[in-house]
């Protein structure tokens, strides 16, 4: 690519107009760090279907945003992409020569374990100069279907917060954030004995309600949520058993990992999943095969051990915090 600075760097502006507590919170952090930045926005008012008229305003607006960038920019999409205004913005920018980056969110085939949709998936991302995913694991899995393709790896989202992180200190008491719906393994964390579960997200199930060792904390929004996170650890899991967990963690590295981390939470993480490495190497928590190994795990650390771990872990926090990673691989994109 061309060398290029902030005059000729763009995103895609999804603009978010509510309050967002799964995928869009890690969009909105994103564009704001854009912003930051000095990226423009890239904005256009219709992207969902309608009548004639929208659909021909629609269309002069993309053409309109296409031309209007040069070949030598750059134009960062978040994917998957949620509107069809978007994969067409996306080949018109092609065609003319403007370099593109899909910076991955999710990988919906992978996660739903949809072949067909898998498929589609990769044939869009076939369609950018290089792609960001979240991590080595992520990056060899696509290099199966796309190997000639440059890809990247951001290695953890970033959680702007500015609230300092709480002090902790060693106990058996554990961090649960996430979609409720989707983790369904959380009405059975009651049946995990000496541990004590703070349950927090969407979709809440009578099941959850204020049992011994779990109780459930309600909704609270994101940009709040680090401060009021209670315990020692922040769990890292999915699926429906709290034995074995949910194979897309094997590629995706969670947004509430980085949660956890800028709240200053040492994490528990599954032994296999790509995040695994990323803590182990940092020291900044554990890793398990199954959610009953996690007593015996803090049992056995010292309150020294539990004391480097969380040190580590605001240490990270305070790059998290300030957008680090996000910007970090960006000057790596634009310096290809």
């Amino acid at each position: 690519m061309p060398s290029l600075n902030t005059a000729n760097t763009y995103y895609v502006a999804e603009a978010y107009n509510v309050k967002q507590y799964n995928a869009g919170v890690v969009r909105n952090d994103n564009e704001r760090i854009f912003e930051e930045e000095g990226f423009t926005a890239l904005r256009f008012r219709y992207t969902k279907a309608g009548s004639l008229p929208v659909k021909l305003s629609r269309l002069i607006s993309i053409i309109q945003l296409a031309f209007s960038i040069k070949k030598n920019s750059l134009v960062v999409f978040h994917f998957p992409l949620l509107a069809n205004a978007y994969k067409w913005l996306l080949q018109m920018l092609r065609l003319r020569g403007v370099n593109t980056v899909a910076l991955i969110i999710d990988i919906d085939g992978l996660r739903d374990k949809d072949d067909m949709l898998l498929k589609t998936e990769i044939k869009l991302l076939k369609q950018f100069t290089c792609i960001i995913c979240h991590n080595t694991a992520m990056k060899n899995k696509l290099l199966e279907y796309l190997p000639a393709a440059k890809i990247s790896t951001i290695q953890l989202f970033d959680y702007p917060a500015a609230t300092p992180p709480i002090p902790r200190q060693l106990s058996n008491s554990i961090s649960f954030a996430g979609n409720l719906n989707k983790a369904k393994f959380a009405c059975n964390l009651q049946q995990l004995k000496g541990l004590q579960f703070n349950v927090y997200g969407l979709g809440y199930d009578a099941r959850l309600h204020s049992k011994e060792g779990s109780t459930y904390k309600g909704v609270v929004a994101p940009d709040l949520l680090p401060a009021v996170l209670e315990g020692s650890f922040g769990l890292v899991w999915d699926g429906d058993s709290i034995e074995t967990c949910d194979d897309y963690l094997r590629y995706n590295t969670p947004h509430k990992l980085s949660l956890y981390v800028v709240a200053g939470l040492p994490v528990i993480v599954w032994k296999d999943s790509a995040a695994a490495h990323l803590v182990g190497e940092n020291n900044i928590g554990f890793t398990v095969s199954s959610l009953t190994e996690i007593r015996e795990k803090i049992n056995s650390l010292t309150a020294a051990e539990y004391e480097t771990m969380r040190t580590q872990v605001v240490t990270i926090g305070k790059q998290i915090g300030n957008g680090y990673f996000l910007r970090k691989i960006m000057d790596e994109i634009k310096a290809l």
